[in-house]
């Protein structure tokens, strides 16, 4: 790592520092351009350029992208994610990583009453509660 990494950052030309932007509105234009101006125009692309559409289709995809992330599957069908067994047809997911984050969302929810005395009240107690961990060195140093 360069140790005048930080200062060339800061003399990186405005033009590259404008691109994300530019790109995010390029990016807007032409969704807004597809979706809502001319919903036909993505069809019709598609049918006049049949070739870098099925590039770009499913199958291509998944033969070259998702041939790297084959681990990644491999990993996430040994974990619980989603319910396998559903005894629970109330919950989707009565089983598996989904349905712990159903529960704590649950719960959460529960805190969220709208009154400002208690959203103040529980950032009093979390100030409380890391002044007492510094003043007993926990956090320090």
């Amino acid at each position: 790592m360069s140790p005048h990494l930080i200062e060339d950052m800061e003399n990186i030309p405005e033009t590259i520092k404008l691109l994300p932007t530019a790109m995010m509105a390029l990016g807007f234009v032409v969704a807004w351009l597809f979706y809502i101006r001319r919903p036909y125009m993505p069809v019709e692309l598609a049918r006049q350029h049949q070739m870098l559409y099925s590039s770009c289709s499913t199958s291509v995809f998944r033969r070259t992208v998702r041939s790297d992330l084959r681990p990644f599957g491999e990993a996430a069908r040994l974990l619980p994610v989603e319910g396998r067994r559903r005894q629970d047809h109330r919950r989707p997911g009565s089983d598996g990583i989904s349905a712990r984050v159903l529960d704590v969302t649950r719960n959460v929810v529960r805190l969220q009453t709208g009154y400002l005395y208690h959203y103040a009240f529980a950032m009093l107690v979390g100030v409380a509660g890391l002044i007492t961990w510094f003043m007993f060195g926990l956090g320090g140093q």
